[in-house]
């Protein structure tokens, strides 16, 4: 989170909106929300990863615009699509970690 206050320093300098010190907490959500997905091996928390980093990406373009442009909107369809697969990975009952980033193989 401070780390996110330094980078963004320069812009909220520049910037005249109200909402200019949300864009570090925005950059934040959508730092903690890769590292999620990073670290995670399930692929639940995986896409609760995905899902932090784009809602992360939604909350800097609404606060660094004056209203809800078209790229929002799409974010909310996005949004309600990947809950749909999240519903169908419930449905299917995937418990079993990802193959992909098994970082125990690669270590020796």
């Amino acid at each position: 989170m401070i780390f996110s206050y330094h980078l963004t320093a320069p812009i909220r300098e520049l910037s005249t909106l109200v909402t200019r010190s949300t864009l570090a907490v925005a950059l934040a959500t959508v730092m903690l929300g890769f590292l999620m997905m990073i670290t995670r091996k399930h692929a639940v928390t995986q896409i609760i990863g995905f899902l932090a980093m784009e809602n992360g990406l939604l909350f800097a373009a609404t606060s660094a615009t004056y209203g809800m442009p078209l790229v929002v909107e799409l974010g909310v369809a996005l949004d309600l699509l990947i809950a749909a697969f999240i519903f169908g990975l419930f449905f299917f009952h995937i418990r079993r970690p990802s193959t992909v980033l098994m970082w125990t193989r690669w270590r020796g």
